[in-house]
């Protein structure tokens, strides 16, 4: 997402101190991400808050629309299923999704959090409001799907 002095994403940029700093991968349809859990995020002693797994999901929703769909938009539900505690004692989280379906300008997208044992911790069932693109562009600043790719 380059340099831009107000980009501050909680869930992916770089430049915020306090943020997540998550990076993705494509594989094949799937999106993934690897984060390294920290002890200021846990709810409970050692598990992952449930707002934080949340947003990583939320997050990874937000980056299959922006690659896969070639667009911006906005969350309209998101619905999580906590199976199991996230113990960040185990490790590196991967968080990884895809999109089931496009409704229209809905975005239905699938994705599982899985914890430093590869157990799934987490699943979420989320729908996202999809921009026609050349209102992404105009309004919301997208750069187009080039731009998410580093030489």
């Amino acid at each position: 997402m380059g340099t831009r002095e107000d980009y501050n994403c909680f869930g992916c940029s770089p430049y915020n101190e306090i943020g997540l700093q998550l990076e993705f991968w494509e594989n094949n349809n799937e999106l993934i991400a690897y984060w390294e859990p920290r002890k200021s995020l846990e709810g409970w002693s050692n598990i992952l808050h449930g707002g934080i797994q949340a947003s990583l999901l939320d997050e990874l929703a937000g980056w299959l629309v922006l690659i896969k769909q070639e667009t911006a938009g906005v969350t309209s539900e998101l619905n999580v299923k906590y199976l199991k505690p996230v113990n960040i004692t185990k490790g590196r989280i991967t968080v990884k999704g895809y999109v089931e379906s496009l409704d229209k300008r809905i975005v239905n997208i699938r994705a599982a959090l899985f914890d430093g044992e590869n157990t799934e911790c987490a699943s979420a069932d989320i729908k996202y409001y999809c921009f026609p693109q050349n209102v992404a562009k105009a309004r919301y600043h997208y750069p187009g799907k080039e731009a998410f790719y580093q030489e």
